[in-house]
């Protein structure tokens, strides 16, 4: 890597730093472009020219978070798993991703709620979700007592972040979250 991309990455790493930092103050009203310049010591400029505007900061950030954990790699970390085997690798994975990462998405959902680019972005990371939870159920075999969008959108319903953070104390220990999730998972293709 040459010495211009180095710095360039140096100060993309910088930016999405600064944006995980200022969403985790729990302050979202104040998630702007112009706020995360300022926390990177960059200017406004120079993080649109790194991710052209606030949805593309917002989806750097929120790539940073899966990829640290290796969450876009569920299916292919589990393949010599069984399926039920996987089902329960995944769900822990996923409990302890949204633990580690609640300081984040927290505010980061909050925020959906008020701002469609931060709603946008989260469908689409959703959407990937479906798609890899689909995958899981097929693997572990859809009950005939119910439609399999049906049993899809439950289970995505209860993997969510939405849910494991109303778990309450149960979200405090992702390891507990997940074998109950996980147990409900795998009956809805009993």
């Amino acid at each position: 890597m040459g010495a211009r991309a180095a710095a360039t990455e140096e100060t993309r790493r910088g930016i999405v730093a600064a944006a995980r930092d200022l969403l985790a103050t729990r302050q979202w009203q104040h998630f702007t472009v112009e706020a995360v310049a300022n926390r990177a010591g960059v200017t406004r400029v120079t993080v649109y020219n790194q991710v052209r505007s606030k949805r593309g900061l917002l989806e750097a950030v929120l790539t940073d978070l899966t990829e640290r954990a290796r969450m876009d790699q569920l299916l292919a970390d589990t393949r010599h798993l069984t399926a039920t085997e996987a089902c329960a690798a995944i769900v822990l994975r996923t409990c302890r991703f949204w633990h580690a990462e609640r300081d984040i998405l927290r505010p980061v959902f909050g925020l959906a709620g008020v701002d469609k680019d931060v709603a946008g972005a989260l469908a689409q990371r959703e959407r990937w979700r479906r798609d890899q939870l689909r995958q899981l159920l097929e693997s572990l075999g859809a009950a005939a007592t119910f439609a399999p969008d049906d049993v899809l959108d439950t289970a995505l319903a209860v993997t969510s972040f939405p849910t494991y953070d109303r778990l309450g104390a149960l979200a405090d220990d992702p390891e507990r979250a997940a074998r109950m999730i996980s147990h409900l998972v795998r009956s809805l293709t009993n």
